[in-house]
């Protein structure tokens, strides 16, 4: 016995103050490492919105190349339709050209006058060309009148004088084509609706 405690009393005294520390210690601890852990769970918040903004990033990338694919698509799919109408319109020209042929010789085999024929219907193509051409020229100098017309600037008749110069010239190389009078009519029209513009 040691003054008014027990031994007894003293050892349940060291029991009390020995669970004391190592609750102490294991409460220091305890919140150590959940401090340790709350740092961890913040850098993996900070992680995982890292990874959610990439998601997103990636997301809106994968849309525009989902998009992107879908233009390529549609743009695959008009050339292979331009494509395949080419290769029909080559066919046909093909088959044009085959059939042409043919005519040709079975014209040559039956008639003694194929080469004449043949010229003429050649020469009557390359005026059909020509007088399609001379009329797409006639529309852009009615085009041009009309727009003197409007505008009212003599400046610009010289010009148009000139042009109907050249075409008249182109003209008299189809004389003998029966459009060309009504083709002249309409210039001498042209003519006189310019000399009475530029008097006024």
């Amino acid at each position: 016995m040691l003054g008014e405690y027990s031994i007894m009393d003293w050892v349940t005294l060291g029991g009390i103050v020995t669970v004391a520390a190592t609750v102490l210690r294991t409460l220091v601890k305890l919140s150590r490492d959940n401090s340790i852990l709350l740092s961890e769970f913040k850098l993996l918040s900070k992680e995982h919105d890292a990874l959610s903004k990439e998601h997103d990033a990636l997301s809106k990338e994968y849309d525009a190349l989902s998009k992107e694919h879908d233009s390529l698509s549609k743009e695959h799919r008009g050339l292979s339709n331009e494509h395949q109408s080419i290769k029909k319109d080559t066919e046909y020209i093909s088959d044009e050209m085959k059939f042409e042929k043919m005519a040709r010789e079975k014209l040559y085999q039956n008639s003694t006058r194929a080469k004449e024929i043949l010229e003429t219907m050649d020469m009557m193509k390359e005026v059909v060309l020509q007088n399609a051409q001379l009329s797409s020229e006639l529309a852009d100098l009615k085009l041009k009148n009309q727009e003197l017309a409007q505008l009212k600037d003599n400046t610009e008749l010289p010009k148009l004088y000139n042009a109907i110069n050249r075409f008249e010239q182109q003209l008299a190389n189809f004389e003998g084509y029966r459009e060309t009078e009504e083709i002249q009519s309409i210039l001498k029209r042209i003519q006189n609706e310019l000399s009475e513009f530029e008097n006024q």
